[in-house]
C-alpha cells in the first residue's frame, strides 16, 4: 500500500514569499481570480485565526497562471511550507524531519527511494549509540517513507541539507514549538555573542575551541561557526546529554559539518575541560527553561571552578540574576562568591529585546577570564557597562566587543584603551554595594570626551560674541570659564579646584532621598480649560507642555473646582522637574511652581536640604538627551555637580536663561514687525522706504481707484 504524502501548508505570507511578491498582492490575486476559470485555491484549514492553504495546490496554481516572480514556485513550495502531520505533535514532527535531514546528510543521497527497513538500517549504521537520530527515525513507523519523500523535496527546494535545516529552525517561530523558541535570541544578540566569543578565541593560540556545557546553545554555536568560517577549523565541545535540545544541537552540528567532541557532565553540574577554550552559556536554556536564579548562578560557578587561566567565557542570563539588586540573601551571596574569584572581568546590562519571545525582559552579559594574578585582592577591578537604552546596532556591537577584549588586559592595557561603554570599577566596590552592579555606569556622550581647554576656548569665544552683540548690559558680562587642572598636574600650593561629582541613577537618588517622586494628577477632560496663557486658573503641565507642543499656561483648571473635586490633588513647587517618558524622554523645570501636573507627566523634586549636586537644568538636559526607547525612568543616569561649583553654575545658567528670554522676546517683536509690515503694505495703509535704515510712514493718500 502506497503511503499518502504528508500535507504541506502555507499561510498568506508564505504564499507571498514563495511567489516573491508583497503580501497584499496575494489578496488581490484571490479577489480577482475568484470568478475566473482558475480561482485561487481555497484554504484547507485555519490555525490561530490564520487561513492555511495546500502548498502543492498553490504551487501548481502559480505555475499554471504564471503569477508572481518565481518560475520555480511549484518546486520551491516545500521550502516555504509547514508540515501538517496530524498523527503526531508539532515537536515530534519537527524532531523527525531534522532527524531525517541528518540521516540524509550522512548517507549522501536521497531517502525517498529507500524502503522503511533500509531507512532504519541506515539510521542504525550511522547512529549505533542513538546519540543523534535513530529513535526519531524508528518512531515514525508507517509514516517513515512518506516523510522521507518530503525531506527530499525540502532539500531540493532549499539546495542542500544545511539550508533545509536552517529553514526549519526559522519556521519554529511560526509553529507551536514553545520549547524551541522561548529562549531563542534576536539576531543582534546572536551577533553580539558570536563576535564576542570569536574575539575572545582570537586571543588564544591554536584553532578556536568552544564549550557548551549545557548542550543547548544551538543558535549561538552556529552563529559563532559562521563568524569563524574564515579563521580555520572550529571545534565545539558539547554535553553528552540525552534531552531533545542536546540531540537537536548534535544533529545541527552534523548537518553543518562542524567538528564536535563530547563532554561528560556529572549530575552535580561538574565537568572538566583542558587546554584553551571559550565557554558559552545561556540561561535559561532550551533544556531548562524554568531554571531558578540560584540554579543559574550554581551552573556559572561550576564553569568558573573548572576554568584555568587559559580559558575564557561568555555568559548570557537575565539581568535580574547577573546585575540587578534585590536577590535573596543566599543567592546574592553566591553571586558575590563568583565575583570574588576574580574571573568575572566584565559585566554588561543589555537592552530589552534580546529574547525574541520576552521583548521586555532585560538580559546581561558576563565575560570570564583569568583572575588578576599580580594584583592584590583589594585592587582588582571589573569593567561594567549599562546598555539599557542603547540599541545593538553593528557599530555598537563592534565598539562593545572592543571594550570587552580590552578588559582582559592588565592595568596598562586598560588605561591605554579608549572605552566607549565600559567603566573601571574596583571589584570590592561592587561587593560592598547593595545596588545594581552597573548602577551609575556612564553612557558614552561625545561632548564629555572634549578636553577642558578646548571647552574653555569655545566658551570664551561665545561669551565674546554674545557680549559684543548685546547693546544693554548683559548678565553674561562677568562670566568666566577656565579649564580644570588635573589632580596630578596641580600645584600643591594652590587651592583645590572642583571636579566631577559623578553620575547616579534616579533610583539611587530616590533611595538616598536626594530626589522625591510625585505622581501626576488624573483629571476629567471636561475640567480642563483652554485659552490664553495669562488666563485665570491653575496652570496645567502635561506631556504636551513638556514636549513643547503646547505653550505653558495654555491649559488651566479653575482653582475652586480643583480644590473641590480633587482634594488629593498635587501641585508643583518652584524648581520641580516635570517629565514624561513617551514618545521619548523629556523634562522641563517649573520655576514658578503651583502647577497641576497632568498624568502621564510626573514630578521629580530635588531635595533643597540635600541636593547632592543635582541642578534642575542639568537634570532636564540629561533626560532630554536620552534615546526614545529609554522609558524606565528609574534607571535614568543623572549628572551631579561638585558642591564647590553648584552655586556658580546655577548663577551662570540663570544668566544664560535671562538672555534666552530676552532673545525670545526680541524674536517675537521681530515676527510681529514683519507681519505688520506685510499687512500694512499689502492693504495700502503703509509705505516703506529705505534710506540709511528702514523708514516706515503712514500713507497720506489712498491708492488710485479707491475712495
Amino acid at each position: 500500500m502506497t503511503e499518502q504524502a504528508p500535507a504541506l501548508l502555507l499561510t498568506m505570507s508564505d504564499v507571498a514569499a514563495l511567489a516573491r511578491v508583497q503580501r497584499p498582492v496575494v489578496s488581490v490575486w484571490r479577489s480577482r481570480a475568484a470568478d475566473s476559470d482558475s480561482p485561487f485555491p481555497a484554504p484547507v484549514t485555519r490555525l490561530r485565526g490564520r487561513e492555511l492553504f495546500d502548498a502543492r495546490q498553490v504551487g501548481q496554481w502559480l505555475a499554471e497562471t504564471h503569477r508572481g516572480n518565481n518560475p520555480e514556485a511549484s518546486a520551491d513550495a516545500a521550502a516555504h511550507a509547514v508540515l501538517n502531520d496530524e498523527t503526531r505533535a508539532a515537536e515530534q514532527s519537527f524532531s523527525a524531519v531534522t532527524a531525517l535531514l541528518a540521516l540524509r546528510s550522512v548517507t549522501g543521497g536521497p531517502l525517498g527511494a529507500l524502503s522503511a527497513r533500509d531507512l532504519l538500517d541506515a539510521a542504525d549504521e550511522h547512529d549505533p549509540d542513538d546519540a543523534l537520530f535513530y529513535r526519531e527515525v524508528e518512531g515514525l513507523g508507517d509514516g517513515l517513507v512518506s516523510l522521507a519523500g518530503y525531506v527530499d523535496d525540502l532539500v531540493e527546494a532549499s539546495y542542500g541539507e544545511a539550508a533545509a535545516f536552517e529553514r526549519l529552525m526559522a519556521d519554529r517561530f511560526k509553529r507551536d514549538l514553545r520549547d524551541l523558541s522561548d529562549t531563542a535570541l534576536s539576531n543582534p544578540a546572536l551577533d553580539l555573542i558570536a563576535e564576542t566569543a570569536a574575539a575572545l578565541a582570537a586571543t588564544q593560540p591554536g584553532d578556536p575551541v568552544f564549550v557548551d556545557a549545557m548542550g543547548s546553545a544551538s543558535d549561538t554555536i552556529l552563529a559563532i561557526a559562521r563568524a569563524e568560517s574564515t579563521s580555520g577549523d572550529v571545534t565545539v565541545i558539547t554535553a553528552n546529554a540525552d534531552n531533545e535540545a542536546a540531540r537537536l544541537l548534535r544533529r545541527r552540528l552534523l548537518v553543518h559539518r562542524i567538528t564536535r567532541a563530547g563532554l561528560e557532565v556529572h549530575e552535580s553540574g561538574a565537568f572538566t575541560v583542558t587546554g584553551t577554550a571559550v565557554h558559552l552559556a545561556q540561561f535559561p536554556s532550551a533544556n531548562h527553561p524554568a531554571i531558578s536564579a540560584t540554579a543559574i548562578l550554581t551552573a556559572i560557578d561550576q564553569i568558573v571552578l573548572q576554568m584555568d587561566n587559559d580559558q575564557l567565557g561568555v555568559i548570557l542570563a537575565p539581568a535580574s540574576v547577573l546585575t540587578d539588586a534585590g536577590l535573596p540573601r543566599d543567592t546574592d551571596g553566591l553571586r558575590s562568591t563568583i565575583l570574588r574569584s576574580g574571573r568575572v572581568r566584565a559585566i554588561v546590562r543589555l537592552p530589552a529585546g534580546v529574547i525574541r519571545h520576552k521583548p521586555q525582559q532585560s538580559q546581561a552579559l558576563w565575560v570570564l577570564g583569568a583572575a588578576h594574578a599580580h594584583v592584590q585582592l583589594a585592587e582588582r577591578w571589573t569593567m561594567v557597562a549599562d546598555l539599557t537604552a542603547t540599541a545593538l546596532e553593528p557599530t555598537v556591537i563592534a565598539d562593545l566587543v572592543s571594550d570587552l577584549i580590552a578588559t582582559l588586559g592588565d592595568r596598562g592595557t586598560v588605561r591605554a584603551h579608549a572605552f566607549r561603554f565600559a567603566r573601571f570599577v574596583l571589584t570590592r566596590t561592587l561587593l560592598a554595594s547593595r545596588d545594581s552592579l552597573v548602577a551609575g555606569a556612564r553612557r558614552a556622550e561625545p561632548g564629555r570626551t572634549t578636553q577642558g581647554a578646548a571647552l574653555a576656548v569655545r566658551v570664551d569665544d561665545l561669551l565674546t560674541m554674545l557680549n559684543t552683540e548685546t547693546d544693554a548690559a548683559s548678565g553674561l558680562a562677568g562670566l568666566v570659564a577656565e579649564p580644570t587642572v588635573p589632580t596630578d598636574q596641580r600645584d600643591s600650593t594652590l587651592p583645590a579646584q572642583a571636579g566631577s561629582a559623578g553620575t547616579q541613577t534616579v533610583e539611587q537618588l530616590l533611595a538616598a532621598k536626594h530626589l522625591r517622586y510625585v505622581q501626576g494628577n488624573r483629571l476629567d477632560p471636561e475640567d480642563i480649560a483652554r485659552g490664553e496663557t495669562d488666563a485665570a486658573g491653575i496652570r496645567l503641565i502635561g506631556p504636551a507642555e513638556v514636549l513643547g507642543e503646547n505653550p505653558l499656561g495654555r491649559r488651566r483648571i479653575d482653582r475652586l473646582r480643583f480644590a473641590a473635586d480633587y482634594p488629593a490633588g498635587r501641585v508643583t513647587e518652584p524648581g520641580d522637574l516635570v517629565f514624561t517618558t513617551a514618545p521619548h524622554p523629556a523634562a522641563i523645570v517649573d520655576r514658578e511652581g503651583t502647577s497641576v501636573v497632568l498624568f502621564p507627566a510626573r514630578i521629580l523634586r530635588i531635595n533643597p536640604e540635600d541636593p547632592n549636586g543635582l541642578l534642575g537644568e542639568v537634570v532636564a538636559a540629561d533626560i532630554a538627551a536620552l534615546p526614545p526607547g529609554h522609558r524606565r525612568w528609574q534607571r535614568w543616569p543623572l549628572r551631579q555637580v561638585h558642591h564647590r561649583q553648584s552655586r556658580a553654575l546655577a548663577d551662570a545658567l540663570a544668566s544664560v536663561r535671562l538672555e534666552q528670554e530676552r532673545a525670545h522676546e526680541r524674536l517675537a517683536h521681530l515676527d510681529e514687525l514683519a507681519a505688520l509690515l506685510m499687512a500694512g503694505v499689502t492693504a495700502g495703509s503703509l509705505t516703506v522706504s529705505q534710506t540709511a535704515g528702514p523708514q516706515i510712514s503712514h500713507a497720506f493718500a489712498p491708492l488710485e481707484g479707491t475712495n
